[in-house]
C-alpha cells in the first residue's frame, strides 16, 4: 500500500502549506504518508526570460515551497510548472533534486517495487475557440512530443536517448506526473468564468483547452493503457477532479492557493499491477492567499474503490432499494395513465426537466468514521479492473 499526498500549484502560498500541515495533523495523518507528488507551478516565474538577479529570486521561492511540501512526508517528488525557473527544466532530472526530493522532469523514478513515476514538466499551448490565450512554456511542442516519444520508446525497451527514463521494465506499473494534463480529459478543460476560482460561480462563453495533445497520444498507446495505473497534473486550477482516457484515470488535484485544493491517493499492489485504492479531494476552509488559515478543516469527495464499499453501502439502503422496486412494479400502470393525460394534451406542449445520475459514481452515506465524525461524507468511485 502506498499513502500520497496530491499538492499542485502552491504559486509561493507557505501560508496554504501550513495550513495542509494543520489539517494532516488533526487527522492523524502527518507522518504516516509514504510521499507528496507535486506537478509543478511551485512559484510565480513569469513566461519569460530572466535575468540572474530575477532567476535568483524565483528559485528561492521555489525552494521556500519544495522545504515547506518536503517537511509533510519522508519523500517529495515533482515536476516543475511553466511559472517554475528554468534551471528547474536543466539537463535531466533538473534543479533541486536532494536525498528525499526529486525532480522528475524527463525521468523515471522508483516509487516502490513494480511501480514507477515517469514526469514532464512545463505547459502547452491553451486555446479558447482555437486562439492561444496562454502560452506554452517553457518548452517548445516539438520538445513536448520528443519527451514523450523517448518516455514510450523507453518503456518498449528501446532505450531514452536525451531523457533518463530507463527503469520501467514490462511488467511494471506507471504513475505519470506531467505539470500539463492530457487532452480530451476534463481536468484539462476551463469552463469556469475564473479560471484560477473553480468555486467562483459562472460559465465561459467558450471553454478554455489547456491539455497537452502529445501526453494524449501518448495514453492511446496500447502500452500506457497497460501500464499506466494513472495521471496526476496541475496547471489547470478549474479543472479539480477525476476524468480518465480509456481506462487511465487522470486526477487533477486543483490548486493548493487558487481554491486551496488537495488530494489524497492510496494505491495498492496486486499480484500483476498496482491499482488506485481510493481516492480523496479536499479544500481548506478558512484560508485565503493574503490572510493564511484559520482553521484546519476542510470539505471533502472521496472516490474509492467498488467491492466492499458497494456491499456496506447497499446494505444501508436496503429499505430504500425495496421501495424502489414496488415502485417499478407500479411503474406500467402509471405509464399507461401517463400517455392517456398526454393524449388528451393534444392543444399544447408539456415540458420535462430531470437528473441523470452517472453510472461510476454513488453516494455512500456511511463513510468512514472520521469522515463521520467531521461531517465529511465521500461519494464512492468504481476503477476499471479491466
Amino acid at each position: 500500500m502506498l499513502r500520497l499526498l496530491l499538492a499542485s500549484d502552491v504559486h509561493d502560498d507557505t501560508s496554504a502549506i501550513e495550513a495542509l500541515r494543520a489539517w494532516l495533523s488533526s487527522h492523524d495523518l502527518l507522518g504516516k504518508l509514504d510521499a507528496v507528488l507535486c506537478p509543478g507551478d511551485l512559484t510565480t516565474a513569469p513566461a519569460a526570460s530572466l535575468d540572474a538577479q530575477e532567476e535568483a529570486r524565483y528559485e528561492a521561492a521555489a525552494q521556500r515551497v519544495l522545504d515547506g511540501l518536503g517537511s509533510l512526508a519522508p519523500r517529495l517528488v515533482f515536476s516543475p510548472g511553466n511559472h517554475d525557473p528554468p534551471r528547474f527544466f536543466s539537463g535531466f532530472g533538473g534543479g533541486n533534486s536532494s536525498a528525499s526530493t526529486s525532480n522528475a522532469h524527463a525521468r523515471s523514478l522508483s516509487l516502490a517495487p513494480g511501480l514507477w513515476l515517469a514526469g514532464w514538466g512545463g505547459s502547452a499551448t491553451a486555446t479558447e475557440e482555437g486562439v492561444p490565450v496562454w502560452p506554452g512554456w517553457p518548452l517548445s511542442e516539438d520538445e513536448n512530443a520528443a519527451g514523450y516519444a523517448q518516455l514510450q520508446r523507453a518503456l518498449r525497451g528501446g532505450g531514452s536517448a536525451g531523457a533518463s527514463f530507463d527503469g520501467p521494465g514490462p511488467g511494471d506499473s506507471l504513475l505519470l506526473l506531467p505539470h500539463c494534463g492530457p487532452a480530451g480529459a476534463g481536468t484539462t478543460v476551463v469552463t469556469a468564468a475564473d479560471p484560477n476560482n473553480p468555486s467562483s460561480p459562472g460559465m465561459r462563453r467558450a471553454p478554455i483547452l489547456s491539455g497537452s495533445h502529445h501526453l494524449s497520444a501518448l495514453l492511446d498507446s496500447r502500452l500506457l493503457q497497460r501500464q499506466c495505473v494513472a495521471v496526476v497534473h496541475g496547471h489547470t486550477h478549474a479543472g479539480v477532479g477525476l476524468s480518465s482516457l480509456g481506462r487511465v484515470p487522470v486526477i487533477n488535484p486543483g490548486s493548493l492557493r487558487f481554491g486551496r485544493r488537495f488530494g489524497l491517493l492510496t494505491l495498492r499492489r496486486e499480484p500483476d499491477q498496482w491499482q488506485l485504492e481510493s481516492l480523496h479531494f479536499h479544500a481548506l476552509d478558512g484560508v485565503s492567499p493574503s490572510h493564511g488559515s484559520s482553521a484546519p478543516t476542510a470539505a471533502s469527495l472521496a472516490l474509492s474503490p467498488p467491492v466492499a464499499d458497494a456491499a456496506a453501502a447497499c446494505g444501508e439502503w436496503r429499505p430504500w432499494l425495496l421501495a424502489g422496486g414496488a415502485l417499478c412494479l407500479a411503474a406500467p400502470l402509471a405509464l399507461s395513465r401517463l400517455a392517456s393525460l398526454l393524449a388528451r394534451l393534444s392543444a399544447g406542449a408539456t415540458g420535462y426537466s430531470g437528473v441523470r445520475a452517472g453510472n461510476h459514481v454513488f453516494y455512500d452515506p456511511g463513510g468512514s468514521e472520521t469522515e463521520r465524525r467531521s461531517g465529511e461524507r465521500p461519494l464512492v468511485y468504481s476503477p476499471s479492473r479491466a
